[in-house]
């Protein structure tokens, strides 16, 4: 079928785009929905034409298909990019157990959603992360064809299967826009079987729409209508009129894509409340002009399109886990970006491996398998290795057979090494657990602490405490010499009250060693709307002390009232610090902005912006691009320290 390969190089080329340049295209994971689309289309189209020619279904003969196809480049992939994982180590390790059996079984995606790994950003150490879509579609594999026979078999239901599949289409994305919750991770929704089955549904519904009854020459339908035409017997719309709404309705499709592709970010509400359904659509649009309008889809597999269509399989699986090992093991070598960002010799070692890896994959792998089975191509290359009877010698294999065989124990004990040795957490997370013990020891004893004045009775004199100054009262400068103000300082430890989540976590450590007695309590995923509840819990304890720092920007979208009700919560005889959040998420920015609103409202806050300082010195961040590491959480301190500097300077603390 002409132009299948030029749409396979298209929707792989833009996945790729995606994960190498997210904000040049932030919407080019809509290239997974178009290869859905494709697998609907044509493992439906195959079923039933198989069902018209023999009259049944061989559901043992389509799944070892299925396995021919899928399992040889997938094992290869898993078990080379384990082996040079176990050589880097650290953090591309950790969870690569549950990671190799979603592999295995083909449920990376629920695997993913069970250990709450995130689907965003190219440079998380989730080793195997592009799997969840190989996971989509071989769980469709393995039940759709049941439906498909049970359509073929109930004649009633026969005539109404493209309703059927737009049907559950529909579902499925009504389901995914249920489901989803604005302002928090949307992995679960976009991974899930039953939340993305729109694109493999829609293109089910396009191979029953082209399903039509068989008429002999004199114009009857065969006996019983049971045989049905199917491409590529000839597509349905053959008039000029219909191929040109055909035609039209193909460019609107690629239209919309391409918009998509620039503009349609991954965490965005719309995505999820019709946005990818809409995609979905146009690449069905787009796959019917193809299908339709032979002559696009010869235009379309010429030159490098078509090279690269035929490869697109061993590229998506070759790209992502050839990245982040690049990411992790260059890192350091080529500095830092901006968060969210690939260094551009990251990019050209991951297109260059991932390249020569996927042409190599298919030339040596994937196309002996194809044409000659599993079995057939271990025989022939068991040939291929074994010394011909007139060599001298008794040797049991060729030299490249030694060399083949020494690479593959080599891999596999390497790959049984990294799975043992893997990390259980992340660099991150024991940074977080570390910061968890130092917060606890804060808390453990607050009515022990005797808190200073409130700076408004004595600013001076608590800041130059803080800063090791001689407390000894400065000279009298004499009779008619103005008095030099004092510059304002930051409140002691004591004094202080720390309110954050797990940004504020990695940073426990460093907040009291520059506030020796400050109060820190942080919790891992904490949001603006769980403040009042953390408010409430320190004024328990007794330790809401004057001033009050508040680092929630992270997790989610804080509205003018919910920032309103966390500073009524924490009272106007108190100075609060709001620190700003830095992560690639969608409300981040107008989280930041509600700050600033507030602080414009309520004389007794101010802003700390951690943002800013992110932005000038993206260093501070590690490989997540949101947690400090152990040099950024002293520039997070810094930051909390200036915003309690300014706190002390606005003088009585009301609002």
């Amino acid at each position: 079928m002409p132009g299948l390969d030029g749409l396979r190089a298209l929707a792989v080329a833009v996945v790729v785009a995606f994960h190498l340049a997210p904000a040049t295209f932030p919407g080019g994971y809509v290239g997974v929905d178009v290869f859905f689309v494709l697998s609907g289309f044509l493992i439906t189209t195959l079923l039933v034409r198989e069902h018209r020619d023999r009259h049944h279904v061989g559901l043992r003969s389509f799944w070892a298909r299925r396995a021919r196809r899928l399992l040889p480049a997938l094992g290869l992939v898993v078990a080379v990019c384990t082996a040079v994982a176990a050589v880097v180590g650290g953090d591309v390790l950790v969870g690569i157990g549950p990671q190799l059996l979603g592999a295995a079984t083909f449920t990376s995606n629920w695997v993913d959603v069970a250990s709450g790994a995130t689907y965003s950003g190219a440079l998380l150490p989730h080793l195997f992360g592009n799997l969840w879509s190989l996971a989509v579609e071989e769980q469709f594999y393995l039940l759709w064809p049941l439906v498909v026979v049970l359509l073929c078999v109930v004649r009633p239901l026969r005539r109404r299967a493209p309703w059927i599949a737009a049907g559950l289409a529909l579902a499925s994305a009504a389901l995914m826009a249920v489901l989803y919750s604005p302002g928090t991770d949307p992995t679960r929704v976009y991974v899930g079987t039953d939340t993305h089955l729109f694109a493999l549904m829609a293109g089910a519904a396009l191979a029953f729409w082209h399903v039509r009854p068989v008429l002999r020459p004199d114009g009857d339908a065969r006996p019983g209508g049971d045989a049905h035409a199917l491409l590529p017997g000839g597509p349905r719309v053959r008039t000029p009129r219909g191929r040109l709404a055909v035609l039209a309705a193909g460019v609107a499709g690629a239209v919309v894509l391409v918009v998509a592709v620039v503009t349609l970010r991954w965490d965005d509400a719309p995505t999820y409340r019709g946005g990818l359904l809409v995609c979905a659509v146009a690449a069905t649009a787009v796959l019917n002009a193809v299908v339709c309008l032979p002559g696009i889809g010869t235009q379309l597999d010429r030159g490098p399109l078509g090279w690269v269509g035929r490869r697109s399989y061993g590229l998506y699986l070759w790209h992502w886990p050839v990245l982040v090992l690049a990411t992790t093991s260059l890192g350091p070598l080529v500095g830092p970006v901006p968060p969210g960002a690939v260094h551009p010799v990251v990019v050209a070692v991951t297109l260059a491996v991932s390249v020569a890896a996927a042409a190599l994959s298919f030339r040596y792998v994937e196309r002996p398998v194809l044409r000659r089975g599993l079995r057939g191509a271990a025989r022939d290359l068991a040939r291929r290795l074994q010394p011909t009877p007139g060599e001298l010698g008794p040797r049991v294999l060729t030299r490249r057979g030694w060399a083949l065989a020494v690479s593959c124990a080599l891999v596999v004990g390497l790959s049984a090494a990294g799975v043992v040795n893997a990390p259980a957490t992340t660099s991150v997370a024991q940074q977080i657990a570390a910061g968890e013990q130092a917060a606890r020891a804060t808390q453990a004893a607050p009515d022990d602490v005797s808190p200073s004045p409130a700076p408004a009775e004595g600013a001076a004199a608590h800041g130059a405490a803080a800063d090791g100054a001689d407390p000894t009262p400065p000279a009298d400068p004499g009779p008619g010499a103005a008095a030099a103000p004092a510059p304002p300082a930051a409140p002691t430890g004591d004094q202080v009250t720390v309110l954050g989540d797990s940004v504020t976590l990695a940073s426990a450590p460093a907040l009291t060693a520059a506030l020796p007695g400050v109060y820190v309590d942080g919790a891992v995923s904490r949001q603006v709307k769980d403040g009042p509840a953390a408010v409430a819990a320190a004024r328990g304890a007794d330790a809401l002390r004057p001033y009050v720092v508040v680092s929630l920007g992270t997790n989610s979208t804080a509205s003018a009232a919910a920032l309103d009700e966390l500073l009524a919560a924490i009272g106007p005889d108190h100075r609060v610090v709001l620190v700003t959040g830095y992560a690639d998420r969608p409300w981040v920015p107008g989280t930041n902005a509600e700050m600033a609103a507030a602080a414009g409202r309520h004389p007794g806050v101010v802003v700390a912006d951690w943002s800013a300082a992110v932005a000038s010195d993206p260093s501070v961040l590690g490989p997540d691009g949101v947690h400090p590491t152990t040099a950024g959480a002293t520039t997070y301190t810094a930051v909390v320290v200036d915003g309690l500097t300014r706190a002390a300077a606005l003088g009585s603390a009301t609002r």
